[in-house]
């Protein structure tokens, strides 16, 4: 064994011996204490780590409803996106579909165009039926006490059998989309009776 090789294990017993040094000094102020001390230093200790630990479940408390938050908002505004999505597709067909009823009915006037008119018909209702199930409905008007909130009154006429405020007749058709009004239903307004002169 050369000289180095035993100066090193040398060393390796003096560190093994003395240890510690923060851990040989607890070790003796330990042994200077009596049982009352060490049990209110370790009562001291206990306390501080309870006080981390409760630190330490409320900042992950706090984390996990912070990201439960986030969840939430998150699903939201994704919801809130497809809506206004929706919503804005469906308003760029309304015209569309006013189209559609316009030629229909003044297809039907025509005798000889029948069979047009009835496949025309059944592909205005697929293209309706298909946007109700989207939560497309249309504004029932006719008949109805005026709504400003549905309703955008064009002209009055004067009638003897429906009262004043009520619509007589739907010039252009309103619809919702569930509880949102895409397009006011455009209608004509019952006057009352004409007032005797």
């Amino acid at each position: 064994m050369d000289d180095n090789t035993a100066k090193e294990e040398k060393e390796g017993n003096q560190e093994i011996n003395q240890g510690n040094p923060q851990e040989i000094s607890e070790e003796n102020s330990n042994d200077n204490l009596d049982d009352e001390q060490v049990k209110n230093r370790l009562e001291s200790k206990l306390a501080e780590a309870y006080g981390k630990q409760d630190d330490l479940q409320n900042k992950y408390l706090r984390v996990h409803a912070d990201l439960e938050n986030i969840k939430k908002r998150t699903i939201k505004e994704r919801e809130d996106a497809v809506q206004r999505t929706k919503s804005q597709i469906i308003s760029d067909l309304l015209p569309i579909i006013d189209s559609f009823k316009m030629g229909l009915a003044e297809a039907s006037k025509h005798e000889d165009a029948k069979t047009f008119v009835e496949g025309f018909a059944m592909a205005v209702n697929l293209m309706e039926t298909t946007l109700n199930e989207y939560g497309l409905h249309i504004v029932d008007s006719t008949n109805q006490v005026f709504d400003p909130k549905v309703h955008d009154a064009i002209s009055y006429e004067i009638s003897d059998t429906i009262d004043e405020g009520v619509v007589i007749t739907t010039i252009r058709e309103g619809y919702k989309l569930g509880e949102k009004l895409l397009r006011p239903a455009s209608v004509i307004l019952s006057k009352g009776k004409k007032e005797e002169e």
